[in-house]
């Protein structure tokens, strides 16, 4: 067995050899190239260089999410810098601005880690988890029940999933590794409504574009995506024997939330009129999706409870609701600020108070009132009355908190600041204005990354757009960024090519797609469900090597369905 061993990490250290060797050979390569051959493709690939040294950094070397977000900053500052023509105070601005603009979303990883550990702490998990067991049986449907429905309805509403699921997932039985890849691979599909649809309100506004167009372009790629990410979670937690025993209820997860979605999207869309709020939309399909699993539980009962599943332990209404306050709260909180009005308020609340100039005229509103992170803190507060922590709960949840929030809210602000680095390539400050220089189309990076492979595929490149989305995501850490820092790539490589409007709108929902099915491979929320429950990064490593896998089958069904779309003029 020892021998065995010894031979296992022999050989997985030999691949991470030749890895790193087919690495760096790529780098000096395209390098050399791009200076002194002056050839598109070189400078794609050197474009492309952080994020392949992201990715081959944790499924490969084992490296942690944190290690690899330092290292792909520092290649993309000294790439813009050296082989894309920025001023290095660009760079380092960029960094900055990216770095701050990322605490919507890591501001709300590190209130969403502390909501869970106190609940931990005070063993609210444990009732739910119970809760939950009782109400659907099986690993199988658990895991839809979690992943699919529950993990929906949470993100949309802007909690962060793979701070909370793990030691709730960890409390119901399942494995680490198991309860990481459902909490991270589960909403994929919906991740376009997550945070209240912020990744399609956001571009949407900046690109003028019609927001309920472009979520019903999203919606007709989730019937396939969706049940793709159902069948997947169900391998990774057993295997084909799990897809074989889960299909009914892989079906019934994956086609009611892309349906409910589609629906939903439809009826505004083609009405010209937001009878469904598309801010609820994610949260209203969650729920769905949760309803369908049971109503398929009472019409097919499974033929045997597992023995987890018949708890003998019974609680009151009243500690049931205690256990489950933080997350009402937080669900009637954030349903009020999703209502336009109210949002509208918080947001112009505070005035300028909130704003100030990071570099040159690049400014940030934090918008901290209509924040879902300040929601979670409040939330958090409020459920203190009805969890009744005693002081030592208190101290040891918080003490918890303090060694383990650093790393999480580090990744996510980092890989934000490499997303900005790369945007603000081939830039320029004159007279205190960011602006392009003369060869910003031929020398920023994002632009390299779009227009190559639109040059090298022609009109063919529709069949390959969603890989934009897939390369923005895991770079930029989010849909949402992927979404707005190349969505003028992506206009302009479609009217390139010849293509109309509509067209457009198909491929940038397409992209859309991608780049929520990546947040299954982005290194930052793997690394923060990893730590929520103290695990390694061999585990991180291993989660990544799965997840590339199906992300890049989901990615590929995307490009597919994108080239018939439009080829039936959808």
């Amino acid at each position: 067995m020892h021998q065995l061993s010894l031979a296992i990490m022999m050989k997985e250290k030999t691949v991470s050899m030749l890895f790193l060797i087919a690495l760096v050979i790529t780098g000096v390569l395209a390098l050399w190239m791009a200076w002194y051959g002056g050839k598109g493709s070189w400078k794609f690939l050197l474009a492309l260089f952080p994020l392949l040294v992201i990715l081959f950094g944790v499924a490969f070397f084992k490296q942690s999410g944190l290690a690899m977000a330092v290292v792909g900053l520092i290649v993309s500052v000294v790439l813009a810098v050296t082989s894309f023509a920025t001023p290095l105070d660009v760079a380092i601005g960029g960094a900055c601005y990216g770095f701050i603009k990322s605490f919507g979303i890591s501001i709300s990883v590190i209130a969403t880690m502390y909501m869970i550990f106190l609940m931990k702490e005070v063993e609210a998990l444990n009732i739910i988890s119970q809760v939950i067991t009782r109400q659907v049986a099986g690993r199988e449907v658990q895991a839809l029940y979690i992943g699919i429905g529950f993990g929906t309805f949470l993100s949309c509403l802007g909690v962060v999933t793979p701070s909370l699921f793990p030691p709730l997932l960890i409390a119901m039985g399942f494995t680490p590794l198991c309860a990481i890849a459902i909490a991270v691979l589960g909403y994929n599909a919906t991740t376009s409504f997550a945070l209240l649809s912020i990744p399609i309100t956001l571009p949407a506004k900046i690109g003028g574009l019609n927001p309920l167009e472009f979520a019903f372009k999203i919606s007709i790629f989730l019937p396939v995506v969706s049940i793709g990410i159902s069948f997947a979670i169900l391998w990774i937690i057993g295997g084909v024997e799990s897809m074989k025993k889960g299909v009914a209820p892989a079906l019934v997860s994956g086609l009611s939330i892309a349906l409910a979605c589609l629906c939903f999207t439809s009826v505004d869309y083609l009405t010209g009129i937001e009878y469904v709020p598309l801010r609820i939309v994610g949260v209203l399909s969650g729920l769905v999706a949760m309803l369908s699993l049971h109503v398929q539980q009472k019409i097919k009962p499974p033929e045997q409870r597992k023995e987890e599943s018949r708890d003998n332990s019974h609680y009151t209404r009243a500690e049931i609701l205690k256990a489950f306050s933080p997350w009402i709260i937080l669900t009637i909180l954030a349903s009020i600020i999703s209502i336009p009005q109210v949002g509208t308020w918080l947001t112009g609340l505070p005035g300028k108070a909130e704003v100030f100039t990071v570099f040159a005229d690049q400014t940030v509103d934090l918008d901290i009132l209509s924040q879902i992170y300040t929601w979670i803190i409040i939330a958090t507060i409020i459920s203190l009355f009805f969890l009744k922590p005693s002081k030592t709960q208190l101290k040891n949840s918080t003490i918890f908190w303090l060694k383990r929030f650093l790393i999480p809210f580090l990744a996510y602000s980092l890989y934000f600041s490499i997303a900005f680095v790369m945007s603000f390539s081939a830039m320029q400050v004159s007279n205190s204005v960011l602006q392009p220089i003369t060869s910003f189309r031929e020398q920023n990076m994002n632009v390299i990354l779009g227009t190559t492979l639109a040059d090298i595929f022609g009109t063919s490149y529709v069949f390959v757009a969603a890989t934009i989305g897939l390369f923005g995501a895991v770079i930029g850490g989010s849909e949402a960024s992927s979404n707005v820092l190349f969505l003028n790539v992506q206009k302009e490589a479609i009217a390139g090519i010849g293509l109309n409007e509509k067209a457009f709108m198909t491929v940038y929902g397409s992209h859309a797609v991608a780049g929520g099915t990546a947040s299954a491979i982005t290194p930052a929320k793997i690394s923060n469900a990893v730590v929520t429950i103290d695990e390694t990064k061999e585990t991180e490593s291993l989660i990544m090597r799965k997840h590339l896998i199906i992300t890049i089958l989901l990615t590929v069904a995307a490009c597919v369905l994108t080239g018939l779309f439009i080829a039936l003029g959808i």
